[in-house]
């Protein structure tokens, strides 16, 4: 599982009745969420926590903390939330009723189109670029906390953010915030990231998500059949070079 999501679920149910918590006290129980449906299991033993890992990829919570929804985050650099795709903004900027969909998509459009030809330096922008502040924590607020694009609103919504450090968590390095806290103390370092994967790159994982976005029409714009930049990775052995796609998508990204 990647980030330290097991880690301090760990740390917190070892610590119950004992680790007091801004805004959800002494820990009196740790919950991991019921797959496909509302609601969590509390643990009982800690081998309970392995599932973290194979939990619905829709819940926005990793675990309950008496009772509340907590997503855990790593302090430093961290992903608020992980490939947005063209094909899911306009909907969800109008589900979010954010200002201008349709111009704000084809600003992103232009963007993505001169990051790939190279006339535009750094694949972090700030989304001061893209937003108002006002539409921005809209967008931001339904990513971590309540849902996703492709997936609607989670079963298992977050009513707050705990930060901890990869390794060596102990009760003075855990944070515990609001969404609002956490955009406030978090706004300066908050990114709209650009990033890119390849068709025929030598990454079987990598290669089938570039193919998966390359097969959606609303995606097409953010998909190009010349290359800009090299995967980590190389090229996959006997794919034809024809063939190989440049294929774009969105993070937003938290830098260290």
């Amino acid at each position: 599982m990647p980030g330290n999501e097991y880690d301090v679920a760990r740390f917190l149910w070892r610590n119950i009745g004992i680790l007091e918590l801004p805004h959800l006290g002494i820990i009196r129980s740790v919950g991991i969420p019921s797959p496909g449906a509302d609601g969590y299991r509390e643990v009982r033993v800690e081998t309970d926590l392995g599932v973290i890992s194979t939990q619905d990829a829709e819940k926005k919570a990793d675990i309950s903390i008496n009772g509340k929804g907590v997503s855990i985050k790593q302090m430093g650099g961290s992903f608020a939330f992980n490939r947005l795709q063209r094909a899911n903004i306009l909907e969800l900027f109008e589900l979010l009723r954010i200002d201008d969909p349709a111009a704000k998509l084809a600003h992103i459009d232009t963007e993505i189109n001169m990051f790939h030809r190279g006339l535009v330096e750094g694949r972090n922008r700030p989304w001061q670029d893209f937003f108002s502040e006002s539409d921005f924590k809209l967008l931001l607020e339904y990513l971590m906390m309540k849902g996703s694009p492709n997936r609607g609103n989670s079963n298992h919504p977050a009513e707050y953010i705990l930060e901890a450090p990869a390794t060596l968590i102990s009760t003075p390095s855990i944070r515990v915030y609001t969404f609002v806290e956490y955009f406030e103390s978090n706004q300066a370092r908050l990114k709209l990231a650009i990033r890119r994967q390849w068709i025929g790159q030598d990454s079987h994982s990598e290669h089938s998500r570039a193919v998966g976005l390359s097969r959606k029409t609303q995606n097409m714009p953010w998909v190009f059949e010349d290359i800009a930049g090299e995967p980590h990775s190389g090229w996959m052995s006997g794919f034809p070079a024809e063939q190989r796609r440049t294929v774009y998508f969105l993070m937003i990204e938290k830098e260290a």
